[in-house]
């Protein structure tokens, strides 16, 4: 039997095969996706993360097992619009590993592409809300260094959106100025409704850190808006929220109530755990601190907060989430209960970033030490309080003052301008007035009396543009082109810091800076080129400076490094830092393929008779000699 079948088989074995791969040629083409259906699918998900990101991660989910059969880019695509979806729904964890996967697909491609940039910027800013600052930065540097390298001018703007932020969350709030300024100059330029939502939305937060609410304010309005013109609804929900939030810290707490309860109203299926939980969060405490306080509904909104806490990823929510909830319980002496929840702060506060500015810390030890004495445990009140009054002199000696008054400053020159446009048009409008009345008045005395109020009028407009003039003055202490200080401001600096050090024996050292060959670029390239570079400069040179360093441009194509308390080792390590990473950075300018420049340093002899002057031509001394050496190098 088994004879005639293998007879049987064998004379008919090329037909039974050929029949059986076509078979599952066909089973195999029935299970996977053709590209054009695989790319239309991730189109119709990106389009869909602007309403309904929660939906588009269930389409994108759903076509998961397909996206292997793809081409690299449409795979590279597909985890690009993947950790954009999972970011927006604030799980950074699976954005970052989304990114990780597009980013390394990305190394198979033929040819660069603008999904680079696009995935380091969604892994970067993943890594920045998981509170990793340093290599947020970093991601978002070799992003916008591509963008760059592709003349794309939308990524560069995000790029620069992205290291301007993670500039302020560092407290270095004149280069996260500069930075947003420079990204708000490309999206005017190219008139793109969600991109200056994200600027807008980006300085109302920079504002509201240096303490200017009102201006912040104008920005989050501006901010939804625009977000609402793109289409952005979820984005701009969290404009409205910032608004709210600036409300309360104002004290408006009736206007932020209102604004919440708008939001409370927005909350969708969709909607972020940690979006809602902010909402929920910021409405308790704005009810627990309104004129008259409405404590129960206060702590049913701190419980509604905490579901949806739970089920986010940034430990700061967590820990703003636990330290509100604390200070409703002590509202309503619940005080065993608050200190437990002091106890789980206290915990999370090991996770906390260490360059992150905030004040939990103190916020604890004055509530934990309130709670002690009304407990009755006033030695363990003394012990915490003593810890309190030293973390919040610690706290306040680390914010940087005088760098807040200079940035005041320019905002109040940029605003005194506009003030002075709309006071010139009152003024005239005010003359058309008078002259119309003048003409019709049959009463000397009402005239009379009409000009005394307009010469009143005017004499304060008067003492506006004066009072304007003034803060203009003060503003001048910054150079406009680059944004940090000028001339005469590091010559009045420098001699404060050389009379402290001869003072104090402490050692001084300035770096003298100059670009090699810039007036070469200035020929070549046209002055907008040179001063773009220049721009450019200032940022690399003043991100190397320490907090207490003062970098600034003494005219030209040269710049200056002040370095308290550093040697001469410390300071010629420091402008090999500053020759390097300019010498390695990638240039806005394509045309500008490589940048260098040459350092001379000098530094204080306490032995000697010399005064700033001298330390001054000192170093310039060895910057010509760099030159003469080269060029390129420090001396």
């Amino acid at each position: 039997m088994l004879t005639v079948f293998f007879k049987f088989i064998f004379p008919h074995y090329g037909r039974i095969l050929f029949v059986f791969l076509l078979i599952s040629c066909k089973v195999t083409a029935l299970q996977s996706v053709s590209n054009s259906e695989f790319d239309n699918f991730v189109k119709k998900a990106e389009i869909l993360i602007n309403s309904d990101p929660k939906a588009a991660l269930q389409l994108l989910n759903s076509y998961q097992g397909d996206v292997k059969s793809q081409p690299i880019t449409s795979q590279v695509n597909f985890y690009r619009i993947q950790s954009e979806a999972y970011s927006d729904q604030s799980l950074y964890r699976f954005s970052k590993a989304s990114a990780e996967i597009g980013l390394e697909l990305t190394k198979q491609m033929n040819s660069p592409s603008i999904l680079i940039a696009e995935l380091a910027y969604t892994k970067g800013f993943a890594m920045e809300s998981l509170g990793d600052l340093d290599g947020a930065f970093e991601l978002y540097q070799n992003g916008l260094d591509v963008a760059r390298s592709m003349e794309n001018q939308e990524f560069i703007a995000r790029g620069l959106i992205n290291i301007g932020a993670t500039y302020y969350l560092k407290k270095n709030y004149k280069q996260s100025l500069i930075v947003l300024n420079q990204a708000l100059q490309i999206a005017n330029s190219i008139n793109d409704e969600a991109l200056m939502g994200d600027i807008t939305s980006e300085l109302g937060i920079l504002y509201g850190y240096i303490g200017e609410e009102d201006q912040a304010n104008q920005f989050f309005q501006r901010s939804y808006q625009h977000f609402k013109k793109a289409g952005k609804d979820n984005y701009a929900l969290n404009s409205l929220h910032n608004v709210a939030i600036n409300h309360a810290n104002e004290k408006r707490y009736d206007q932020a109530i209102e604004v919440f309860r708008v939001l409370e109203s927005e909350i969708q299926p969709n909607t972020s755990n940690e979006f809602i939980s902010g909402v929920y969060r910021s409405l308790a405490w704005a009810l627990l601190n309104k004129e008259e306080a409405d404590t129960e509904n206060a702590y049913r909104y701190i419980l509604l907060a905490g579901e949806y806490v739970k089920e986010v990823e940034q430990h700061l929510v967590q820990l703003q989430y636990l330290i509100d909830k604390a200070y409703i319980l002590e509202k309503m002496k619940r005080y065993e209960e608050a200190l437990v929840n002091l106890e789980q702060v206290e915990q999370l506060l090991q996770y906390k970033a260490e360059d992150i500015y905030d004040t939990s810390e103190v916020n604890i030890l004055y509530l934990k030490s309130k709670l002690y004495y009304e407990l009755g445990r006033y030695q363990a009140a003394y012990q915490v309080q003593k810890q309190y009054f030293a973390k919040a002199i610690s706290y306040r000696e680390s914010r940087d003052t005088s760098e807040i008054d200079e940035l005041r400053l320019q905002y109040e020159s940029e605003a005194t301008a506009r003030q002075k446009d709309i006071l010139k048009k009152k003024q005239n409008l005010q003359n058309f007035q008078l002259q119309e009345v003048t003409q019709e008045a049959d009463n000397r005395k009402m005239l009379a009396g009409f000009l005394a109020i307009c010469i009143l009028i005017l004499a304060w407009f008067l003492h506006r543009i004066i009072k304007g003039q003034k803060s203009l003055v003060k503003a001048s202490q910054t150079d406009s082109l680059t944004g940090v200080i000028n001339r005469r401001r590091l010559l009045e600096v420098g001699e404060q810091y050389f009379d402290e050090a001869k003072l104090l024996e402490h050692p001084l050292s300035i770096c003298m800076i100059d670009v090699d060959f810039f007036k070469k670029i200035n020929d070549q390239y046209g002055h907008k080129i040179g001063d773009s570079t220049l721009q450019e400069i200032a940022m690399y040179g003043q991100a190397q400076m320490r907090e207490s360093d003062v970098f600034g441009r003494i005219g030209g194509e040269e710049f200056i490094a002040l370095l308290p308390n550093t040697a001469n080792i410390e300071a010629v390590e420091v402008a090999q830092r500053i020759r390097e990473s300019i010498e390695r950075a990638r240039w806005q300018t394509s045309e500008i393929a490589t940048l260098t420049v040459s350092i001379g340093v000098s530094t204080l002899n306490q032995q000697s008779s010399c005064d700033f002057a001298d330390l001054l031509k000192a170093a310039d001394k060895q910057l010509l000699q760099a030159k003469c050496a080269g060029r390129n190098q420090v001396v």
